[in-house]
């Protein structure tokens, strides 16, 4: 690996340095490391040129070297005010019990004037936000209609290698023409 990364460095310095950072990003992402998680799923998310381009990279390295791994992907969708995060939090403490690893992706709808986003969903699954076996990530929707965002199938993807059994998506408070996050859980 160092070899490789030494002789792109002589090649093309300003790439070479990028796919080694995205190369280790990717190593760190399947070894379970949760910041790694973290910032891959931001670089994916990001409207950012440098990192969509760098995002794109790590996705092709993702998806040309699959975990062979089974996921159970769960979308859960409902008015707003419902309880989805509620149901989310009991729910996800039983599976925790069984000893599996739970990843959960809250949209949150973002405000039309200034594209601003609350994130409450994560204050609302305290306990589970707390144990190191599950993984809460609250993301803007970002004006995306559907449900999710536009990167909710990325991050899918992200969390699968990083090793969680179960992944539950959580729409934005929706009414009955959003079924997004059902395609991406049943692809």
């Amino acid at each position: 690996m160092l070899t490789r990364c030494v002789q792109r460095i002589k090649r093309n310095p300003f790439t070479s340095r990028r796919y080694c950072e995205t190369k280790q990003l990717i190593d760190s992402v399947k070894k379970g490391n949760r910041r790694a998680l973290s910032k891959a799923i931001t670089l994916v998310e990001s409207t950012n040129v440098q990192h969509r381009k760098i995002a794109a990279a790590m996705m092709q390295n993702i998806t040309n070297n699959p975990r062979s791994k089974n996921t159970l992907r769960i979308g859960l969708s409902g008015s707003p005010g419902v309880g989805k995060s509620t149901f989310i939090d009991t729910i996800g403490q039983y599976i925790l019990t069984k000893n599996l690893k739970l990843a959960i992706l809250a949209v949150d709808p973002s405000s039309s004037v200034n594209g601003g986003s609350i994130l409450g969903d994560k204050t609302r699954m305290n306990n589970l936000a707390q144990d190191d076996r599950c993984y809460v990530r609250p993301s803007p929707s970002s004006g995306t209609l559907g449900g999710v965002t536009k990167s909710t199938s990325e991050a899918i993807i992200l969390c699968e290698e990083a090793g969680y059994d179960i992944i539950i998506v959580e729409t934005v408070g929706v009414g009955q023409s959003e079924i997004t996050g059902c395609f991406l859980c049943f692809w």
